[in-house]
């Protein structure tokens, strides 16, 4: 794919999570959670997205949210934000293109009033080590 190529894919599939997945609300299998999609995780994965495994990647989001397991939680180290104190990191195995990833989620715990809400931060892909992975293809137009 070339670089130009690979550039449209990644706006097609910003407009396409946009539509389709801000403001999803999703349960997580393993830990019960309710995690939403929000625009600033969206825009998070298109700043900082960059080989193209990566890019469609966020075709499989909901999946990735729901079938993660919750893996381990740490201080909120990003800000000085008082109402954003945690981040809860999840792990997934995925599949694109016949090749084998684990999809490491990061999840902002906000505190609120009424109960916590968290919020899809970010996610990257890892080394696949031997497990059974989500697979899907980009979408395509």
């Amino acid at each position: 794919m070339t670089e130009d190529e690979l550039h449209q894919l990644k706006r097609e599939l910003y407009k396409w999570a946009k539509q389709n997945l801000r403001g999803q609300k999703v349960t997580n299998v393993d830990s019960g959670n309710i995690i939403e999609i929000s625009a600033q995780g969206i825009g998070e994965w298109y700043s900082k997205s960059k080989s193209e495994e990566q890019i469609k990647s966020i075709t499989l989001l909901t999946e990735i949210l729901q079938s993660a397991r919750l893996t381990h939680t740490s201080k909120n180290t990003h800000s000085e934000r008082k109402n954003a104190p945690t981040f809860e990191y999840y792990e997934c195995p995925i599949e694109i293109d016949e090749k084998g990833f684990n999809a490491v989620t990061s999840i902002k715990v906000v505190i609120e009033n009424v109960g916590d809400r968290r919020i899809y931060y970010h996610h990257y892909l890892g080394d696949l080590k031997n497990q059974t992975a989500l697979n899907s293809s980009a979408p395509t137009n």
